[in-house]
């Protein structure tokens, strides 16, 4: 038999003619949640995706400049510290101060190859650590304006630098000589360590 089309029921057998949402208003309302959220979900995904690739190219354009600046290239050579006659320099656990330096033609019995004069420097060395640290005249070498190294000289001086151990803020100061052409430039190169390049380098002048 014919039904009305508004007619919720069957007027004959009940049956209830609504559609399925009508019929069925809670698993239709869950549906309708899932679904905002999938299409949510999947509007967040592609906004994310494309903030990361303009993120990812923004910082490779960075490093790129940034390798490409002059100011980033790494230098050939560390700088020596280059500290003067008189100035505290530290290195490690030692404080390292060149207090006087001389130059001579002679020192008592002995004279310096020809052509070459004796530089006299003094120094003194603490140890700031807490743990014992040893001294050698031999931690020390003399750099002509050549570019040659020279290690300490035999030569007669009432207050030359032995070697020996610094307890723990004890000290020691003494005299080392070298050879160097006469009236040329020249530094002086501390470096206790055989193992470590870690050095102070102290400008010793020309005259």
């Amino acid at each position: 038999m014919e039904i009305d089309s508004k007619a919720k029921r069957c007027p004959h057998c009940q049956a209830d003619q609504r559609s399925w949402p009508a019929r069925h208003p809670i698993l239709t309302g869950l549906g309708v949640l899932i679904l905002i959220g999938i299409i949510m979900s999947a509007i967040g995904g592609s906004n994310n995706s494309s903030t990361q690739t303009q993120t990812t190219g923004t910082t490779g354009s960075t490093n790129t400049q940034v390798e490409n600046s002059p100011s980033s290239q790494p230098s050939e050579k560390p700088q020596d510290a280059t500290p003067k006659v008189g100035d505290v320099a530290k290195l490690g656990d030692r404080e390292f101060i060149v207090n006087t330096v001389k130059r001579s033609k002679a020192l008592g019995y002995s004279t310096p190859k020809t052509g070459k004069e004796f530089v006299v420097v003094n120094v003194t060395i603490r140890n700031l650590g807490t743990d014992e640290v040893s001294y050698n005249p031999y931690d020390f070498k003399v750099q002509d304006a050549n570019g040659a190294q020279e290690s300490t000289t035999f030569a007669s001086l009432d207050d030359s630098l032995s070697s020996g151990t610094l307890a723990s803020n004890g000290k020691v100061t003494g005299s080392m000589a070298f050879e160097v052409p006469i009236g040329d430039q020249a530094t002086l190169i501390f470096q206790p360590s055989f193992w470590s390049n870690q050095r102070v380098v102290v400008d010793l002048g020309n005259k």
